[in-house]
C-alpha cells in the first residue's frame, strides 16, 4: 500500500543532500590523483553541508517561519559556502563533475525557496500575499522546464515537483476546479501544459504525474485525464507502464460488491464490501471497516482489498472507505469525518442485507485513517445532513496504527494554508476528545514515528485509560511511521490485533 505524497508534502526534507554528493565519487574517480582530491572536495562540502542539513532538520518549522528576506539570507549564506567550495576545486576536477556538482546545488537550495509559502503559511497560520525575492529566484529556471537533459538530474526533478506545488495554490483557486475529481491532477496537468512546450519533457511531466495520482488516488472517475493521457503522449514506454497501472488497478477492483454510501454534491461516495461464502450458525457476522491513510490529501480504499479479502476468508464482512481528499475533491479533514461517520451508519442501515452483526462493528484505521475511525466515535458534532441520525455512527471497538491525534500540530500544517482556526481543528482532534463512555480501542505506534508524534500518541491514550475507558497501548521499537509497510513488524501487529479481538470475543 503506497503512500508518499509529493505534490502536497510541507515537512522539509534534507533530500539527502550530501548523500546525493557523494554518489558521484565512483562516476568521476578514475585515478589515484582524482580519487586524492575528490575525497578532499566531498570533506569540505560535508563540512559545510551537514550544519546546515541538521539545521534545517531539527529548527524546520522555525526556520520556515522566518520572513521571506531572512529565509533568504539563510539558504543563500549556505549555498555561498558550497559554492565556494566548488570554486577552489574548479581547476582540479573534471568538468562534468563540477558542472554536475553546480547543478545539484542550485537545485536544492531553490527547491528550498518553492518550498517556502506554503510552508510558511501552514507554521505561521499567517497569509503570504507577496514573496518578490522568491517568486524572481523561481522565474529564472522556467527555459528549464523544457531542457530534456535535466531530466536525468534528481535534484532538477525534486525542484520541479515543489515549483509544480508552488504554482498549484493559485491554480487550485480558479472556481473551475471546485466541482470536478482528481482536482489536484487537473490542476497539475495544466500548468504542465502551459509551461512546458518541449515535447519529450511535457510527455516526462505528464506521465509522472498522471502513474503517482492513479498510484495514491486510484482509477475511479480518471478515465477522461486517462484517455487525454494516452491521446497525447508520444513516448511508448511512458504509455506502457501507464496503461499496465491502469489494468491492475481495473482489476483489482473487479469480484467484489461497490455500494454508494453517501451522494454530496457531485460526488458518489463507494464503500466497497468484501463477504465471506457463508454464514455463520448465527446468522450474523462481524465487520471490519478499513480508513486508508493519505493524511486526508490522498489515497484510496484499494490499498485495503487484500486485508479486506483475508478477513473475509475468516467469516467476517469486510469493507474499505472511500472518502473525500484534498487531492480528489478539494475537500479539508472536516468532510472525510463526516463521510467516515456516514459509512458506520449505512452499514447499520443495511446491517439485515448483508447479515451484519450490528453489535460488532470494528473500525480499523492507519494514519489519517486511524483520526477518521476514532472520530466515528468521537467527532459526534460533525454529521451529514442527509444522515439518519437514529442509526450510530459508533463503531464497537477500533484499531489505530500510527493514527494521527491532534490536527493542530505542525506535523498536519498543510491544513494552515487553507484554514486558520486551531480551535476547529480540536473539534475532530481525537486528544481533545477524550470522554467516557468511549469504545475500546487499540493503539499501536512506533517510537520513531517522525510523522505523527509518538509521544502525542501516548498522552492520548493516557488520557482514555485516565477517564477510565478501555484502552489498548502498544508501541512499537524502532518503528517509524510507515509502521504498516514494515515487514519487520508486521507479525507483532497482527498478533496484537487478534490478541484484541479475542479479548472482545470477536
Amino acid at each position: 500500500m503506497p503512500y508518499s505524497s509529493k505534490n502536497l508534502l510541507l515537512k522539509f526534507v534534507p533530500a539527502f543532500f550530501t548523500v546525493l554528493m557523494f554518489s558521484n565519487y565512483k562516476v568521476y574517480s578514475s585515478q589515484p590523483k582524482t580519487d586524492s582530491v575528490q575525497t578532499n572536495y566531498f570533506k569540505e562540502i560535508k563540512t559545510y553541508s551537514d550544519p546546515f542539513v541538521s539545521a534545517m532538520r531539527r529548527g524546520y518549522v522555525k526556520i520556515y517561519s522566518l520572513p521571506e528576506k531572512d529565509f533568504v539570507r539563510k539558504t543563500d549564506s549556505a549555498r555561498a559556502l558550497l559554492l565556494n567550495v566548488v570554486k577552489k576545486y574548479s581547476t582540479l576536477l573534471k568538468p562534468d563533475f563540477i558542472k554536475e556538482q553546480l547543478i545539484q546545488i542550485d537545485y536544492y537550495f531553490d527547491k528550498l525557496l518553492a518550498d517556502y509559502p506554503a510552508n510558511f503559511t501552514g507554521y505561521t497560520g499567517r497569509s503570504l500575499t507577496d514573496a518578490p525575492l522568491i517568486a524572481a529566484r523561481l522565474q529564472k529556471h522556467l527555459p528549464d522546464l523544457n531542457n530534456p537533459a535535466l531530466l536525468n538530474e534528481v535534484m532538477f526533478r525534486n525542484y520541479v515537483h515543489s515549483f509544480f506545488t508552488y504554482e498549484l495554490v493559485a491554480e487550485l483557486a480558479r472556481p473551475a476546479y471546485r466541482t470536478l475529481d482528481h482536482q489536484t491532477l487537473q490542476a497539475e496537468l495544466n500548468i504542465i501544459n502551459k509551461l512546458i512546450t518541449n515535447k519529450k519533457c511535457r510527455n516526462f511531466w505528464q506521465y509522472d504525474y498522471v502513474y503517482d495520482d492513479i498510484t495514491n488516488n486510484g482509477i475511479k472517475n480518471i478515465d477522461k485525464l486517462y484517455l487525454a493521457f494516452k491521446k497525447t503522449c508520444t513516448d511508448t514506454a511512458y504509455l506502457r507502464r501507464v496503461n499496465a497501472l491502469y489494468r491492475y488497478e481495473y482489476k483489482r477492483r473487479q469480484g467484489h460488491l461497490i455500494k454508494t454510501y453517501k451522494t454530496v454534491g457531485p460526488y458518489q461516495l463507494d464503500i466497497h464490501l468484501f463477504l465471506p461464502d457463508s454464514l455463520p450458525k448465527s446468522g450474523k457476522r462481524p465487520v471490519m471497516v478499513y480508513f486508508h491513510a493519505g493524511d486526508w490529501r490522498e489515497g484510496k480504499p484499494d490499498w485495503y482489498f487484500d486485508d479486506c479479502k483475508a478477513w473475509a476468508r475468516k467469516g467476517w464482512v469486510a469493507c474499505a472507505v472511500e472518502y473525500r481528499t484534498f487531492s480528489r475533491e478539494g475537500t479539508l479533514p472536516f468532510d472525510a469525518v463526516k463521510d467516515a461517520r456516514s459509512a458506520v451508519r449505512w452499514l447499520r442501515q443495511h446491517a439485515a442485507e448483508f447479515a451484519i452483526d450490528t453489535g460488532r462493528i470494528v473500525a480499523n484505521g492507519y494514519d489519517a485513517g486511524g483520526q477518521l475511525a476514532l472520530a466515528c466515535a468521537m467527532a459526534d458534532k460533525f454529521d451529514e445532513k442527509t444522515d439518519d441520525l437514529r442509526f450510530s455512527a459508533a463503531p464497537n471497538l477500533v484499531m489505530v496504527i500510527s493514527g494521527i491525534y491532534d490536527l493542530t500540530s505542525t506535523d498536519e500544517a498543510w491544513i494552515m494554508r487553507y484554514f486558520k482556526d486551531k480551535n476547529a481543528l480540536r473539534n475532530i482532534s481525537p486528544l481533545y476528545l477524550v470522554k467516557k463512555g468511549l469504545p475500546p480501542v487499540l493503539v499501536i505506534h512506533g517510537r520513531k514515528d517522525a510523522e505523527s508524534d509518538y509521544v502525542i500518541a501516548r498522552h492520548f491514550a493516557t488520557q482514555m485509560k485516565d477517564i477510565g475507558n478501555h484502552i489498548s497501548f502498544h508501541p512499537v521499537d524502532d518503528a517509524t511511521h510507515l509502521l504498516w509497510l514494515d515487514t519487520k513488524s508486521s507479525g507483532e501487529m497482527e498478533k496484537v490485533q487478534q490478541d484484541f479481538l479475542r479479548k472482545f470475543g470477536y
